[in-house]
């Protein structure tokens, strides 16, 4: 289960938190409906929340500008997220990471990733991170996670290792 603590950065108008609370559900499947998120499909609301409370979560926000928003306390607007599928010790997923188009290149997924970075820097039995990328931008894509996040490519038989995996109806590729 997700560390019950969450931790949160500022910049600017914008919050990125591990806070399960703040994540807005309605909107990250709007988004995995969207074009731009070509990996990936809507999901029912049950399977949505058990995805999201099983995972490390990085919800990115805009936070509210006038002082009217902040009086009437409306919650920060969900603008991006990462999840992260670990057991907060040895390992790390990440996938289903998102900015929505609006807020793309302002530096907001280089922040990003610079934050789950201190978080999986502060973990000492870790072994290691991994990452599916690619897709229609995948040279952009991949080039992206090497320098903000120090991700290289995994070259098969690597130490001996390979990599395998098995697609389950919920995938939206159809080849392995």
């Amino acid at each position: 289960m997700p560390n019950p603590t969450p931790s949160q950065w500022y910049k600017n108008q914008f919050l990125i938190s591990t806070s399960q609370a703040l994540l807005q559900h309605d909107v990250i499947n709007a988004v995995f409906d969207s074009e731009y998120m070509y990996w990936t499909k809507r999901i029912s609301d049950e399977a949505m929340k058990h995805m999201l409370s099983h995972s490390l979560c990085f919800g990115v926000y805009a936070l509210p500008e006038s002082s009217t928003e902040i009086a009437c306390r409306t919650p920060p607007t969900q603008i991006g997220l990462a999840r992260v599928i670990t057991d907060e010790s040895t390992f790390a997923y990440l996938t289903d990471v998102f900015i929505i188009p609006e807020y793309q290149g302002k530096g907001i997924g280089k922040w990003l990733m610079e934050c789950i970075n201190e978080t999986l820097d502060s973990w000492p039995d870790l072994r290691g991170a991994i990452l599916y990328t690619g897709g229609h931008d995948g040279e952009r894509a991949m080039k992206f996670y090497e320098k903000v996040f120090g991700m290289k490519k995994f070259v098969p038989g690597t130490g001996g290792l390979e990599i395998m995996s098995k697609r389950g109806p919920g995938s939206v590729f159809d080849d392995i």
